[in-house]
């Protein structure tokens, strides 16, 4: 898959206008050589190239092939070159366009921001031929050079990713997109997509979280945070109640799409443990009109947990008693949990923080429940905090929380029970 298609763009000179075989002018003049003069022999046979120029292209190009044919230099080179890029672009004729940027290039006369300019075409003309190694160089020596234009970092970037240097790619879409941010743009949503693509191809330990990851604090749609937590979930080993965490968020952020969603959702969260949240979780899909949620293992999980509901809240206070007299946190956070999926934020934070503080537990798992009790009472700080303490396997999964929550630090409470 490409990002981007090839580009079959014009060259023409600055003035719209091929050089005049004079003398060249002072704008391409080499330091300590002002007005470097054409050879006798360019001179003659360039300037009968120049004269036919706006002529039949079919008397032209053979003219102007010839004209190639010779090894010229310096300014001859230069100059040949801008004929050809002149001509070639207004003929569509992209071999020729791509000889004359190169001779113009290698001549060394342009000028630093043309050569920057330069540098970009011929990089592009190597890409579109499957050059890519050429690409690279040419791309970063136009990078190199302040060229900031047509993408040129995240072209970088696909020639890189065309020969498997994942590393290479990623640094140079880095780059494309803070060249973005510095110019006052907002890169693309397609860069981060396709970053966050390439780093689950590339499977190097962290850059799919960390793309997707990118993905969502650029772009925080309900499509991306699905795309973004999907690709994560499926680059690293988690346990059920770490995808629990996982289904959790793709609720609240608008992320749960199918049927499937909701059924992993539904096995996650478990009837026989907390079936509040997998009433809730189907509820919620129901009320967005998600297709498909009448199908047996739906419809069973939703009478089960709907069986155990009344039972279940009737038990959560001795619940409390229990984990207040238990030598370890474990029954807290069991309690905490059962709370939290009937919004009961505030017993529920008071039970992971008993847990926290009796300790025997999964302290990150802990955190992680205290962190959304404490958002569910709109203390964002305190959520934040919270998932600052999560490390482990969580840590990452805490990040993307993290992000959430800034996201949505003015949403009420809502945000996290609907």
């Amino acid at each position: 898959m490409r990002m981007f298609s090839h580009f079959s763009l014009g060259l023409a000179l600055a003035a719209g206008s091929v050089l005049a075989l004079t003398t060249a002018p002072a704008a391409i003049a080499k330091e300590k050589e002002a007005k470097p003069k054409y050879s006798k022999e360019f001179a003659a046979e360039g300037g009968a190239v120049q004269k036919a120029l706006e002529g039949d292209p079919a008397v032209v190009k053979p003219m102007l092939d010839a004209l190639l044919a010779k090894s010229w230099t310096g300014i001859d080179a230069y100059a040949a070159g801008s004929f050809a890029v002149n001509f070639g672009s207004k003929n569509k004729d992209d071999a020729l366009t791509e000889k004359g940027v190169n001779m113009m290039l290698t001549s060394g006369f342009a000028q630093p921001a043309e050569a920057a300019r330069l540098s970009f075409f011929s990089g592009n003309f190597a890409y579109g031929a499957g050059r890519f190694g050429e690409a690279q160089q040419r791309l970063q020596a136009a990078i190199d050079g302040g060229y900031t234009d047509n993408a040129a970092g995240a072209l970088l970037a696909e020639a890189f990713w065309k020969e498997n240097k994942f590393t290479e790619g990623f640094a140079a879409l880095d780059r494309a997109i803070a060249m973005e941010s510095a110019k006052g743009a907002k890169a693309p949503e397609q860069w981060f997509r396709r970053g966050t693509g390439m780093a689950l191809k590339s499977n190097i330990p962290g850059e799919t979280a960390d793309w997707s990851y990118k993905l969502v604090a650029a772009y925080p749609s309900g499509d991306n945070w699905r795309a973004a937590l999907t690709v994560y979930r499926d680059s690293v080993k988690l346990d059920t109640q770490e995808n629990l965490d996982v289904m959790r968020l793709m609720r609240r952020a608008d992320a749960m799409v199918s049927a499937r969603d909701c059924a992993e959702y539904a096995e996650a969260a478990d009837p026989r443990r907390l079936p509040g949240e997998v009433v809730s979780a189907i509820d919620h899909c129901r009320a967005k009109g998600i297709d498909g949620l009448n199908v047996p293992y739906i419809t069973e999980t939703y009478t089960t947990a709907s069986g155990r509901t009344s039972a279940d809240r009737a038990s959560l206070s001795g619940s409390e008693r229990d984990a207040e007299k238990a030598v370890d946190g474990k029954i807290a956070i069991a309690t905490g949990d059962a709370l939290m999926s009937y919004s009961e934020y505030s017993r529920a934070a008071a039970m992971y923080q008993a847990a926290l503080s009796k300790g025997g537990i999964d302290t990150a798992r802990a955190n992680m429940g205290l962190a959304l009790a404490k958002f569910g009472l709109s203390d964002v700080e305190g959520a934040k905090t919270a998932l600052a303490a999560v490390t482990g396997n969580r840590k990452r999964l805490a990040d993307f929380w993290t992000l959430w929550i800034s996201q949505n630090a003015a949403a009420p409470v809502a945000a996290i029970t609907s």
